[in-house]
């Protein structure tokens, strides 16, 4: 079995290798070295399956930029390109550090839409744990509390992600430090709003998404926070709390399943460090959204009190009430309670 688990694992390595060199020569895209905007477009710095992110330079000198274009077929699709304005005007209205910054927006000359953002320097959470497949206790903190400052500013502008996924957390490396930001809020959602673009649809990365997200209900802030718990799970465990061999049983074990006791999967500290992080998580990742964390703040801070071993009696109550009930790796098969949003 050793000799199975090595042999697979040196296949991945190098299956890791294979694609880090074919992404070195696929740096140019169908935008490279043409002028938008007063800016030259130059190298692809990422690719996603509606569209393309470059590297731009201003013409007249400055500070260089990320341009995010669509792909032709989606620039074709009047929803895909609804979503990049969504994403323009709901995150340019956002100030903060842990957001990523959208400069502008227009229309290339063919009639394909763009937004122009800062230009990041780092890497996503998505290809730290390929690297390292897990985060330290200490980084794990670093970034639950800054992607809690940036769920906190989008809850005061009424907005929820939707899609906070390890590709849309971006740990930047500036010269001031580091730290992490949250990107693409091109599927968030307004509260309150009467938008059609998504309604009666399940929106998001099915491993990531929380329970009345997966059902196609609707949601609120709360949401976004079972999806911090679930990047969080990822990264201090190394593995994902939800998937399946498809989608569809993905979707029901984020709705029905209880993910393994995070302390079983791996090591995370003392018993009591361990058993405070365990209760933490129970909590973010409650099925019922009415038992999770009210803020990600209040996530932030217990998750900082349980790695130093300890927690508030009123969590560690309503957690282990919380795992009586719904306890770990079981399938709980029974509905939760459709909760309306919190004012």
């Amino acid at each position: 079995a050793q000799r199975q688990l090595r042999g697979r694992e040196a296949l991945l390595n190098e299956a890791r290798a294979d694609l880090g060199r074919a992404l070195e020569h696929a740096r140019l895209g169908r935008f490279s070295g043409h002028e938008i905007d007063g800016y030259i477009l130059g190298d692809v710095i990422g690719r996603g399956g509606m569209g393309e992110v470059y590297r731009a330079e201003p013409i007249e000198g400055g500070t260089p930029v990320a341009f995010k274009v669509l792909h032709a077929f989606a620039a074709a699709e009047p929803a895909h390109v609804e979503r990049l304005i969504r994403e323009c005007e709901i995150t340019s209205g956002m100030q903060s550090k842990h957001i990523v910054r959208v400069l502008g927006s227009g229309t290339a000359s063919d009639g394909t839409p763009y937004l122009i953002m800062e230009l990041l320097r780092g890497r996503d959470l998505g290809e730290l744990l390929r690297e390292t497949r897990r985060l330290s206790l200490k980084q794990t903190l670093e970034l639950t509390e800054h992607v809690a400052e940036a769920l906190n500013v989008a809850r005061s502008h009424g907005v929820v992600h939707r899609d906070l996924k390890p590709q849309n957390l971006f740990r930047t490396e500036e010269s001031g430090g580091a730290y992490w930001k949250v990107l693409d809020f091109g599927v968030s959602k307004l509260q309150g709003s009467n938008a059609t673009l998504t309604r009666g649809s399940t929106i998001g990365t099915p491993s990531y998404m929380a329970p009345e997200q997966a059902r196609g209900r609707d949601v609120d802030h709360r949401a976004d926070i079972f999806a911090l718990g679930v990047n969080v799970y990822r990264a201090l465990t190394g593995r994902p709390a939800f998937t399946g061999p498809d989608m569809m049983a993905t979707l029901y074990n984020v709705v029905h399943v209880q993910p393994v006791r995070p302390s079983d999967v791996v090591r995370l500290g003392t018993p009591e460090q361990e058993r405070a992080l365990d209760f933490v998580l129970a909590l973010a990742l409650a099925k019922d959204p009415a038992r999770r964390f009210s803020s990600a703040t209040l996530f932030a801070a217990a998750l900082r009190d349980a790695s130093q071993g300890r927690l508030d009696q009123r969590l560690e109550v309503d957690a282990q009430a919380l795992i009586q009930a719904q306890p770990w790796g079981r399938d709980v098969s029974e509905p939760t309670e459709s909760v309306p949003p919190e004012a």
